[in-house]
C-alpha cells in the first residue's frame, strides 16, 4: 500500500503551478510560405533563434543561385526577407544551416553536394559572404557549440553519420565516424545537449522515399562520439496518409523558452525540380531522458505558447511595463532595444519588470556593451527571482576580466559573488544572450548557448531586469516563462491519436489537475507538486503509489469525433485493481480491470477498445477506482473495425494488395512472391485495425530464407529502392516459416528475433498458418489449429497493437494460398 512504500522514501516539499491560459490559434502541418522555391518547396528547413526571432533557411532549388530566409517571432508566422546570400557559389545550396558566434553569423552548405563552404555576415539575414575555400566533407553539415565553446562538425558519412572537431568556425578537422547510422543512406544530423547529454537526431533513407524519418541517439560521454541510439526509434516517421517521407530535421526551442520543436519536411512527390517538399513542426516533450515527439501531426495544433512576459522594445518609449531603480540615463533606440549609457559611477542602475515570473521559470536576457568604465567592476547583465532590493539574483557578463558573475542578496544578505570563466576572445561590443533555469532552488546560467555553471539559492520567483554597472549597454530582446526543463508539457494540448506521458498530468494543484491523499511526492522525482512519481525501471518517470478515489487530468487535443482504443500501461502487485477514463462528468470507458503483473517493475498494457471521444482540446481524467497500481503512460489509437477479407488468387489478380519489395505475381490461383534473394513484401487492410485472425497456406519453394505472415504492420516502405537495404522497413510483427522451423520476429525498421519453434518443414508442401492477435498477445500455429507453436505476449515498452497484414518473404521464393482475416 502507499503508506507502506512510503516509509521508503523521503517526503519533499511542494508547491502549486498556475495553470496558463488555453489556447485557441492553430497550425495545420504542412505549411506553405510566402517566396518558397515554385516546384521546390522548403526542402531540409533549419530554424535558428537570435535576440527573441527565429530565422528559417532552406534548401536551393537545383538549378538557382542563393540561399532563401524567412523570420518570426513565434514559429507560425513568417516573413519572407528575400535572398541572404546570392553568391553563385549557393548554386543548388543543399541544406544551409546558421550559427553566431561573437558577432558573427555563419552559414554552412554543400552546392549541388559538392562539399561544405562557409559564408558569413553581421545579420541572420545576410547578406552573407563566402569565406572559405571548399572544405569538403559530404553533405548536411551541423555545427554545434559545446559548454567550453568548442565546435564539432557532422555530416552524412557512408550510412553513418560522421563528426570532426573543429578549432574555429571557419576550420574544421579530419571526421571520424560517430558510431551512428541507419545502415542505408543516413543524413540530417542535428546535435543538441540537455541535462548534461549529447542528443543527435539523424534522418535515414533515400530523400524521395515515404520510409524517409527520423531516428536519435543519446551520448553521454562527448559530442562526437560514443552515441547510442534510443529504443524507441523511430522518433518520427509516417509512411502512408496526408504527410509522408518525414525527415532532415532541426530542433530548436520555441517562444516559450522551454519547449523543443521538430521542424521537418514532408516529400509531396517528384516536383519540376527535385522533390517537392513542404515545411512541418510538432512539438517535442521529454519523460526523463527520452525525447518524444508528439507527432507527425496533420490536423490543427494549438500554436506555440508565448513567453509569459517579453519585450522586444519596439516602441518609442520604455514604457509602464518597466520600474526604474537606482537611476541611470535610459531610452528606447530604433525600436529595437533599450539602452543605459551612464558611465563612471559604480550604481547598479536598474529596470524592473512590472510582471513577475512563478516559483520555478525560465529567464532570457540579449544584451551588448557599447563603453566600459574605469572602476574596478565595469558590468553589465541580468536580475532576476526580483522581490526587492533585499531579495533578488544577479548574472553579469564582465568584459574587463572576461567572466560571467553571479550574485544573489537573500533577506539583505549579501551572498558570495560565483564567477564562470568565458571562451577566449570574447567580444562584448557584440550581442550576446543570458539565459537562467530556476527549478526549486537551483538556477543554472547559460551564456549564448553553454551551460556555465549552477547555484543554489533560497529565493523564490519575482520580477525581471537589466543592469549595468559603470557600464553603456543596449539590451534586447528580455523574456520569462513559468516553465522550466520541459514543465510546458504539462499544459500541452497533447495530439490524440499519440502517446500521453502520465507524469505530464495538467498544472493547477489539488482538486484542479489531480487528487491525491497525501500532500508530498513521495517519490520525490520530477514534479515539485503532490503527484507521487517515481523513477521506473523503463526508465520513464511514472505515476506511482496511486490509491483508490485518486486520479489525474490531462489536456489533450482530439482530431476528429469517434471511437478510439487506448492502452494504458500499469504494474501492480494487487489484484482486483480497476481504473477508468472520464471526460468532465461523462464515463468514458467504464470499469477497466487490471491484472496484478507481478511487480511493480513489471509493465503490462491494458487496453480498452472502442472509447468515444469528442473531437477538440478537452481534459480527460484517469481515477484509480480500486487497489493501488503504477501508471506510466497511454496511447490513443483510431479504432477500426476489422472487415474479413478473403483471397484465393482465382481471379488472377492480387487486387486490394499493397506490393512493396520483390517480384509479387499470381501464377495459377497462387500469390508468389517471385525472387529467392532479398526481401519483399505486400499488405491489406487497415492501419487502424487491432485484433483480428490472419490465416494463409504456404509452400516454400526454396530451402534458403523464409517466408510468411506480417501482423499489426503500420508504417511500411519499399526498403530497396534507389540502392537502400533496408529489409526491415516496416513496423511490426512478422510469423515466418524456414525449413527447420517456425518463427516470430518484431520489426522496427529494425530486428528483433523474439521466439522460435524448431520443426521440419519441408519446400514445395503446403503448410496452414494461423496466427492469431489480441491486445499484446500473438499466438502462431502451423497446421495443427488447437495448440499454437508459439505464444508470445509483447510486454515492452513499445508494443504494437494496432495495423494492417500482409505477407513477407526474406531470401526464399515463397508461394501463398487461401488467406483470410477475420475479427
Amino acid at each position: 500500500m502507499k503508506t507502506m512504500r512510503w516509509l521508503f522514501l523521503l517526503a519533499v516539499t511542494f508547491s502549486l503551478v498556475a495553470s496558463v491560459p488555453t489556447e485557441t490559434h492553430a497550425y495545420q502541418n504542412p505549411r506553405s510560405l510566402p517566396g518558397e522555391w515554385e516546384q521546390y518547396g522548403l526542402g531540409d528547413p533549419y530554424v535558428m533563434k537570435f535576440n527573441g526571432y527565429y530565422y528559417l533557411y532552406v534548401s536551393t532549388r537545383d538549378t538557382d543561385d542563393g540561399v532563401k530566409v524567412w523570420s518570426s517571432r513565434d514559429l507560425v508566422n513568417w516573413s519572407y526577407r528575400g535572398l541572404a546570400a546570392t553568391d553563385s557559389i549557393t548554386h543548388g545550396a543543399y541544406a544551409p544551416e546558421v550559427i553566431y558566434w561573437n558577432g558573427r553569423f555563419y552559414m554552412y552548405t554543400s552546392p549541388a553536394g559538392k562539399g561544405h563552404y562557409v559564408l558569413s555576415s553581421s545579420s541572420p539575414t545576410g547578406p552573407f559572404e563566402v569565406v572559405t575555400g571548399n572544405l569538403g566533407k559530404t553533405i548536411d553539415g551541423n555545427v554545434f557549440i559545446d559548454d567550453d565553446g568548442s565546435f564539432s562538425f557532422f555530416h552524412a558519412g557512408q550510412g553513418r553519420i560522421d563528426a570532426a572537431p573543429m578549432s574555429s568556425p571557419t576550420t574544421i578537422g579530419t571526421s571520424s565516424p560517430t558510431g551512428i547510422g541507419m545502415g542505408g543512406w543516413t543524413e540530417g544530423p542535428t546535435v543538441f545537449k540537455r541535462n548534461g547529454k549529447y542528443y543527435m537526431t539523424y534522418t535515414g533513407n533515400h530523400v524521395f522515399s515515404k520510409g524517409y524519418r527520423v531516428d536519435y541517439a543519446v551520448s553521454t560521454t562527448g559530442p562526437r562520439s560514443d552515441y547510442v541510439a534510443d529504443s524507441l526509434n523511430p522518433a518520427l516517421i509516417s509512411t502512408e496518409g496526408p504527410t509522408v517521407g518525414l525527415g532532415h530535421n532541426s530542433v530548436v526551442i520555441g517562444p516559450n523558452l522551454d519547449t523543443h520543436y521538430m521542424i521537418y519536411h514532408n516529400f509531396e512527390g517528384p516536383g519540376v525540380i527535385g522533390p517537392l517538399r513542404h515545411l512541418n513542426m510538432d512539438r517535442i516533450v521529454w519523460n526523463n531522458d527520452k525525447m518524444i515527439v508528439l507527432g507527425p501531426t496533420a490536423t490543427p495544433q494549438p500554436d506555440p505558447e508565448m513567453p509569459a512576459f517579453y519585450d522586444y522594445f519596439d516602441r518609442t518609449s520604455i514604457g509602464s511595463g518597466w520600474a526604474n531603480v537606482n537611476g541611470g540615463h535610459w531610452g528606447i533606440y530604433n525600436q529595437e532595444l533599450m539602452w543605459q549609457d551612464s558611465v563612471g559611477d559604480t550604481t547598479w542602475h536598474k529596470q524592473i519588470s512590472a510582471a513577475a515570473s512563478a516559483s520555478d521559470y525560465t529567464a532570457e536576457f540579449n544584451m551588448k556593451e557599447m563603453k566600459r568604465g574605469a572602476s574596478a567592476s565595469p558590468r553589465y547583465g541580468a536580475t532576476f527571482s526580483y522581490k526587492d532590493e533585499n531579495n533578488f539574483g544577479v548574472a553579469m557578463l564582465s568584459s574587463k576580466n572576461n567572466r560571467l558573475a553571479t550574485f544573489f542578496r537573500i533577506n539583505g544578505v549579501d551572498q558570495a559573488w560565483q564567477t564562470f570563466d568565458l571562451p577566449a576572445g570574447f567580444d562584448y561590443s557584440k550581442w550576446h544572450h543570458i539565459r537562467i533555469e530556476k527549478s526549486g532552488s537551483t538556477f543554472k546560467f547559460y551564456v549564448d548557448g553553454m551551460m556555465k555553471g549552477t547555484r543554489t539559492a533560497n529565493l523564490g520567483g519575482g520580477k525581471i531586469g537589466v543592469l549595468t554597472e559603470d557600464t553603456h549597454a543596449d539590451f534586447g530582446f528580455v523574456a520569462f516563462s513559468n516553465d522550466v526543463n520541459g514543465s510546458s508539457a504539462w499544459d500541452a494540448y497533447k495530439p490524440v491519436p499519440g502517446k500521453i506521458e502520465a507524469v505530464h498530468y495538467m498544472k493547477g494543484g489539488e482538486g484542479v489537475a489531480y487528487h491525491d491523499t497525501t500532500a508530498n511526492n513521495i517519490g520525490g522525482a520530477y514534479r515539485n507538486d503532490a503527484g507521487d512519481i517515481r523513477l521506473g525501471g523503463e526508465g520513464l518517470f511514472n505515476l506511482g503509489w496511486n490509491q483508490t478515489g485518486e486520479w489525474y487530468k490531462y489536456k489533450v487535443n482530439v482530431e476528429s469525433s469517434g471511437y478510439y482504443d487506448i492502452d494504458f500501461r500499469m504494474a501492480t502487485t494487487m489484484s482486483g485493481v480497476q481504473i477508468r477514463l472520464w471526460d468532465g462528468s461523462a464515463d468514458l470507458t467504464g470499469i477497466i480491470d487490471v491484472p496484478n503483473t507481478g511487480d511493480w517493475d513489471n509493465w503490462r498494457t491494458v487496453s480498452k477498445k472502442g472509447v468515444y471521444l469528442n473531437a477538440g482540446q478537452r481534459e480527460l481524467r484517469v481515477e484509480f477506482v480500486k487497489g493501488e497500481a503504477d501508471f506510466s503512460r497511454m496511447t490513443f489509437h483510431k479504432n477500426a473495425g476489422v472487415t474479413s477479407i478473403s483471397d484465393d488468387f482465382n481471379d488472377g489478380n492480387d487486387d486490394g494488395w499493397t506490393r512493396f519489395e520483390g517480384s509479387w505475381a499470381v501464377e495459377n490461383g497462387e500469390y508468389s512472391s517471385g525472387s529467392s534473394t532479398g526481401p519483399a513484401k505486400t499488405t491489406i487492410g487497415d492501419a487502424n485495425w487491432t485484433d483480428y485472425t490472419v490465416e494463409a497456406d504456404v509452400k516454400m519453394i526454396d530451402s534458403g530464407g523464409d517466408g510468411g505472415v506480417l501482423v499489426r504492420v503500420s508504417n511500411p516502405s519499399h526498403g530497396t529502392e534507389r540502392g537502400q537495404n533496408n529489409f526491415d522497413a516496416l513496423q511490426g510483427y512478422y510469423a515466418y516459416l524456414t525449413t527447420s522451423g517456425v518463427n516470430l520476429g518484431k520489426m522496427n525498421y529494425s530486428w528483433n528475433f523474439i521466439k522460435g519453434s524448431p520443426q521440419k518443414y519441408a519446400t514445395d508442401t503446403w503448410y496452414h498458418m494461423k496466427v492469431v492477435v489480441k491486445d499484446t498477445n500473438i499466438k502462431v500455429y502451423v497446421d495443427d489449429m488447437d495448440q499454437p507453436k508459439i505464444d508470445y505476449t509483447d510486454n515492452s515498452l513499445n508494443p504494437f497493437t494496432h495495423g494492417k497484414v500482409g505477407l513477407r518473404t526474406a531470401g526464399k521464393h515463397t508461394h501463398f494460398d487461401n488467406f483470410k482475416v477475420y475479427p
